[in-house]
């Protein structure tokens, strides 16, 4: 450093990499600056990982969220011969407390974490305290690990910008305009409004292509709950379909015996969207981010956009309603 006249402070931690291409070998750097708890680079760096596929990302005060995060991620990786400061330790502390505050009282709370994930992690931090200015590397890497993930929340709700998100409903983007928005109505009609139900739900966890972990969870276990009452509700209903096909009076008029396979056909549907459906949630959606942010970013690009997803879920229901209306015209 010192042929291009340049100071490193004794803080400042150079990492290198050596990265393999079909081209070669190359040699990757950063630099973790232990003073300023960021990461930087001598030469001007575009990385698109960093701004997370966050838009609109403009000011330095805001990419120094992601700065700090990736700089907290360097610390996870390499936690060990490190003291933990107390002063990041009480920060931390007092982050949890206000994130538990903010789940107490708010409904649209920011938080990236459920209520009662964040108690646990308030228990844990507590516990922490007696590692303080000590060399423990478990202890670093706790604090390291969940201080990344609330820099990269500050980030990704644009903390301190003009316009910062303060409801995870609010979208800092302008909203794309409904496609068919005159079918989805009359669908919405055909499924007795679960259409537009299950909508809403969807919207609340996907905001501006971001998925809302603690809310996706519980709309998972909503719809699981859900689909289990459809498949016995169905069951239930196609017995008494059979059984009304056997009674005599039945099978003597047309009308009364076409509604009443027409029921069977509608509960099957119903049955058997339900146990697909249910089937489709598996552990890798119910417990990653990654993976739930890919699957909704597939479906919004689909011919209906999330909309499709939406009539999705709202089959199992729509179908048990049309069974019990033929069932029960006869």
């Amino acid at each position: 450093m010192d042929e291009v006249n340049i100071t490193i402070d004794p803080l400042v931690e150079l990492v290198l990499e050596l990265i393999k291409t079909d081209d070669g070998e190359m040699w990757g750097y950063y630099f973790a600056d232990h003073k300023k708890r960021i990461i930087f680079w001598f030469e001007d760096h575009i990385s698109d990982p960093l701004m997370n596929k966050i838009r609109g990302v403009e000011c330095k005060s805001h990419v120094r969220y992601a700065l700090e995060s990736q700089y907290w991620r360097h610390v996870e990786l390499f936690p060990n011969k490190r003291f933990l400061p107390e002063d990041v330790v009480v920060k931390l502390k007092e982050i949890v407390m206000f994130a538990q505050a903010e789940n107490i009282t708010s409904e649209t709370c920011l938080a990236p974490f459920a209520s009662d994930e964040v108690a646990s992690m308030l228990s844990l931090v507590d516990s922490l305290m007696d590692s303080a200015n000590k060399e423990r590397e478990l202890s670093v890497w706790i604090v390291a690990r969940f201080t990344r993930i609330f820099c990269n929340a500050k980030f990704v709700n644009f903390c301190g910008q003009l316009g910062a998100r303060l409801g995870v409903d609010q979208s800092l983007y302008e909203k794309p305009n409904v496609r068919s928005k005159g079918i989805l109505r009359v669908m919405n009609v055909f499924l007795f409004g679960s259409f537009d139900a299950q909508s809403k739900g969807i919207h609340k966890i996907w905001v501006d292509e971001t998925i809302v972990h603690p809310r996706w969870k519980n709309f998972i276990d909503r719809l699981t709950a859900e689909w289990n009452g459809y498949t016995i509700y169905s069951t239930v209903m196609l017995a008494v379909d059979i059984s009304l096909l056997t009674v005599q009076s039945v099978q003597t008029q047309m009308a009364a015996t076409l509604l009443t396979y027409l029921s069977t056909l509608c509960v099957i549907g119903s049955l058997v969207v339900s146990l697909v459906l249910a089937g489709q949630v598996n552990d890798s959606r119910r417990s990653s981010a990654e993976e739930v942010a890919s699957f909704m970013s597939g479906m919004s690009r689909s011919m209906l956009g999330l909309e499709s997803l939406a009539l999705m879920l709202s089959l199992p229901f729509a179908l048990l309603i049309w069974a019990c209306v033929s069932s029960y015209i006869p």
